[in-house]
């Protein structure tokens, strides 16, 4: 999966400059199934909203596979409406034949990101850790609870829940994005034999071994954040992806760092959160969140504007390089002056993790 952002620098767009109503003002990023783009909407008198644009590839889009693989992610993401997971606005097929969602513009970092930053500064501090990884969970718990239009439950498993795809705003908003490999009941494409979606390092066993998932699953990945949050060191240190798949499959799972110094509460959750056995984690997100809760207000609580202005500190230069960016492609698209997309660049300003492109 791509992870790509948007940069300062402006150059020749190599696709067209607009999708009906969504002007094209820059490159989010490239993968294998989708392309990512930021874009204006625009409407009468001067109306204009950013929204991120997710494009099924043409070349793909006559592969029924990859299709389905891609309606799938969009209906579901239409249902998801929560504070606390990414807002999709629009799925559209295109008479040529071509697909796009349009989705959610989020001004701020992913958590990935944030916690690498912090830890220059010593680390995020617990309380907004915490805060961070409740809001996560109320997003998550959303998703999980999720009833068909029948009412049956959708049994949705996120299966990717990483500090990648958790993203903090300036405002302190957290949302849960990328769906893309979400797993749910009434999915029209199964995951094929010997094919292992997410990221190994937030993975429990059971779905490294191509085993059944439920809403636990993501409750370890949560865990594993949790643990990292905490501590400010990967969970599996410096294992590589292989080492790590040998040794889920042989449920032979990292212990707790001896010196994890935290409330005996807040140890409790991570061991709960971190069992092998998934009957022996937390049923369902609501009592994980509560636990958290209550060891958040043991420290004196915080609250989602305090994570907003700490993360605003930390990335103060790449806002503004961001905001000078988004400002000129919009006055350009005014002035109806002749507009380049904005390219990315990996290292510098912006970055829109709410449509991340499929691998």
């Amino acid at each position: 999966m791509a992870r790509c952002y948007a940069g300062a620098r402006m150059s020749a767009p190599a696709s067209p400059r607009s999708l009906g109503k969504y002007h094209l003002i820059a490159e989010l990023g490239h993968g294998g199934m989708a392309d990512v783009y930021l874009a204006a909407a625009r409407g009468p008198a001067g109306f204009s909203k950013l929204q991120v644009i997710k494009q099924l590839r043409p070349a793909l889009a006559e592969n029924q596979e990859v299709l389905a693989m891609f309606l799938d992610e969009a209906r579901l993401a239409a249902r998801l409406n929560h504070p606390n997971v990414v807002q999709t606005f629009e799925v559209e097929q295109q008479d040529e034949g071509g697909c796009f969602i349009a989705m959610e513009y989020l001004d701020g970092q992913p958590l990935d990101r944030v916690l690498r930053r912090a830890k220059k500064q010593g680390g995020l501090p617990v309380p907004m850790v915490l805060r961070v990884l409740i809001d996560t969970l109320a997003g998550l718990h959303h998703a999980h609870e999720l009833l068909d239009y029948d009412g049956r439950p959708l049994r949705v498993v996120h299966r990717d829940v990483s500090p990648q795809n958790i993203f903090v705003t300036y405002e302190g908003q957290v949302k849960v994005v990328d769906f893309g490999i979400a797993k749910a009941a009434n999915g029209s494409t199964e995951t094929r034999a010997g094919v292992l979606k997410g990221k190994l390092a937030y993975m429990p066993p059971e779905q490294a071994i191509g085993g059944a998932v439920d809403a636990r699953t993501d409750l370890f990945a949560v865990g594993v954040l949790l643990v990292e949050g905490l501590t400010g060191q990967k969970f599996w240190g410096p294992a590589t992806d292989i080492q790590i798949l040998h040794r889920l499959s042989s449920g032979d799972l990292p212990s707790l760092p001896a010196d994890l110094d935290v409330p005996p509460a807040l140890h409790r959750v991570c061991q709960r959160a971190l069992a092998r056995s998934p009957s022996d984690r937390y049923p369902g997100t609501a009592p994980m969140q509560a636990d958290l809760e209550a060891a958040l207000q043991a420290l004196g609580g915080c609250s989602a504007r305090d994570v907003g202005l700490h993360v605003a500190r930390l990335f103060a230069d790449r806002r503004t390089q961001a905001r000078a960016v988004i400002d000129e492609q919009l006055r350009l698209l005014s002035s109806s002056a002749p507009l380049s997309l904005a390219r990315p660049s990996l290292s510098q300003t912006m970055s829109v993790t709410a449509a991340r492109p499929t691998a």
